[in-house]
Parts: C-alpha cells; structure tokens; sequence
C-alpha cells in the first residue's frame, strides 16, 4: 500500500452528510477524490470545491475497479450500506485499497467481518464506522474497558439536544433496518429482542433521560473492540419512534414491504440548516460491569451527531491513514486508532463519572 499515491476516494460525495464531508475536506487540504454517479451534482460539487470528480456506478464491476487506480482508500459514504457496501469492499479487496465507510448497520459490519481473511491476504484494512456510528461510543467502550479489565458487561447510550434532525440518509437507512429487528449481545452471541423492548433512564449531564434500547452498530463492533460479551446500546428517540421501537418486534413480519419502509421513512422529521446543527450538541455514556458488580462509567460530549461529528471523526481517520496508521484485516475505529482517537475533534470532551 504505501507505493500507492497518498490520495482517498470519497464515494457517495453528493448525499447530505457527503457534502459536508466533502466541503471539509476542501477546506483542510486533503487529498481527496469525490465520487458519485450523478455527474451533474458532482460536477457542481467539484466546482465549488476544487476537487477532482469521478462519475461511476457501482453495478459495473470493471468501471469501478478502473475508478479506484490510483487512490490508498475509499471512504464510502453511500447509504443504505446494506445494498450498497460489498460491492464497495469486494472492488477495494481487488484493487488492494483500503475500505472505511459511515455505516451503522450490523449486517454490514458481520458481512466485512468474513471478509477478514481475503483483507489480510491483500493487505487491505476493512474500517466502518468511522462516523458517528461508531467512534465515540467505541472509543468509549475502549476506555472504559481498560479502565475495569475484568468487564463483562457494556452499556452504552446517547442523546442529542438541540433543534438538528437526523440526516435523511440515516433516516432511511434506520426504515430499512427494522426488518432486521433489534440486537443485543449475550455471552458473545447477537441475540434479537423477541418481547417488548426495554428502557431505562442515563445522566448525560442534564438530569436524568428516558433512553430506550436499540440496535446500534456498537452490538457488534464494541464486542471486537473490547472483548465483553454482553452488550446493549440505547438512545433517547423522540416519540411516536420510541413508542413503535418498543413493540416493534409485533411488526417484523410486515416491515418486510418496501411500500410500508417508505411510508415511515416519510413520517421521520429528516434533515437540518448548519445554524440547526451548531446548535444541536451530542451526549455520549457508557458503563462497564464485572461479575463482583464493580462498575465503571464515563460520558462523552461533543457536536451534533449526523453531520458534524462524522465528518470530524471520517475526516480524522482518513488522515491517520494517510499518515500510514492503519491494521490489515477487519477492524474498528477504537482498534486502530486507540480509546483517545475521539478526543482529537474540535469540542469534544470526556468525564469520569
């Protein structure tokens, strides 16, 4: 890899949080391709700023493994990942580029975990979650982890307060993921939630909030990360979300039909001005436990979660990469880049508790 020229693929350049990324990466100087298949959108963004554009799609596998010469990574910001991301991956394994993405959904990150062994034969790092989900929750793990090393038990949570909503993309993408039903890991296994859904209340640092129990990426990285076998992540949702997250396991079987996904994609409030996101901050809390009930706890706070903090935290990794700071293989953020990786970004601040 390191005779490979010092340049990153940013796929996906033209959708909400791409932009941002994009915009960001203009202003910072990096060496950055943007990527997409509309060529009239991506041309614009490539004019406004002054980086290199390259048209494709992904059905074609010989033009997409022609658009990655030349490149040492790809960071692939076009979701639903789940439709979109082996495709991605398996042209970086050919092409011997390294493979980071934003997503947050477990199937993607269990389908890159059995591509460990072809990574490692070509020398390629496999990386999602290099947004939001999962760097601060992952990098939380991490520390709280060392912090208590007999830990057998994670819990995590988080809650953004201010007027920004979640990025469309990450709205479907959450639409789309309800078929797959809510996880938790026990004893090391991804067990679905079979009964009504559990809540609990966390101290972000404003008083205590509802947060109710879902199925976020952590389930699956943080256990790679750390090593502790059970594991749940949590969230405060705004209701009716956190109403039909409760029982959404009496839904599993019509969540199936793309009619009714786009329905309550609909529905979800999505998007949000840069004026909406400066003042939207993100609260981040995890606790370990051992089998002697020790426990450990920390939170995190930072920026508005959607936009903001995952193109802090993208940006970041792409520049430890570039800067040759990478593992072969399937990984996670905290993995390669250490529990302190998150603290690098503007604003972001970690107590004990």
């Amino acid at each position: 890899m390191t005779d490979q020229p010092a340049r990153f693929m940013l796929y996906g350049a033209t959708g909400f949080v791409g932009q941002a990324i994009a915009m960001q990466a203009a202003k910072r100087g990096l060496p950055v391709l943007l990527a997409g298949r509309d060529p009239a959108k991506l041309s614009a963004l490539a004019s406004s700023t002054g980086l290199e554009p390259r048209v494709f799609g992904l059905d074609d596998g010989a033009s997409l493994d022609a658009a990655l010469s030349g490149v040492r990574g790809v960071l692939h910001c076009a979701g639903p990942f789940i439709n979109t991301s082996r495709r991605m991956a398996e042209a970086c394994l050919r092409m011997g580029v390294h493979y980071l993405d934003i997503s947050g959904e477990i199937p993607v990150y269990s389908t890159l975990a059995d591509m460990d062994g072809q990574a490692k034969e070509r020398g390629v790092m496999l990386l999602p979650g290099v947004g939001f989900d999962v760097v601060p929750t992952d990098c939380l793990a991490v520390y709280l982890s060392q912090r208590l090393p007999s830990a057998t038990k994670l819990t995590l949570a988080f809650s953004s307060h201010g007027p920004a909503r979640l990025p469309p993309g990450t709205a479907k993408t959450l639409v789309e993921m309800l078929p797959f039903g809510i996880h938790v890991r026990r004893n090391g296994r991804l067990e679905k939630i079979t009964g009504e859904n559990k809540t609990r209340m966390v101290d972000f640092g404003r008083g205590m909030r509802k947060v109710t129990r879902l199925g976020w990426g952590d389930v699956f990285m943080a256990y790679y990360s750390t090593g502790i076998g059970n594991i749940e992540d949590y969230s405060a949702i705004a209701e009716p979300m956190a109403g039909f997250l409760g029982v959404s396991h009496l839904f599993l079987p019509i969540l199936k039909y793309p009619g009714l996904r786009k329905l309550l994609v609909r529905m979800i409030p999505a998007g949000s001005t840069p004026d909406e996101r400066m003042k939207t901050t993100t609260s981040v809390w995890g606790e370990v436990e051992d089998l002697q009930v020790n426990k450990i706890a920390a939170r995190l706070q930072g920026p508005e979660a959607g936009v903001v903090w995952t193109a802090m935290t993208a940006l970041a990794s792409i520049e430890q990469v570039l800067e040759g700071e990478y593992n072969i293989g399937f990984q996670t953020p905290a993995k390669v880049f250490g529990p302190d990786f998150v603290l690098k970004g503007q604003g972001v601040v970690r107590e004990d508790l």
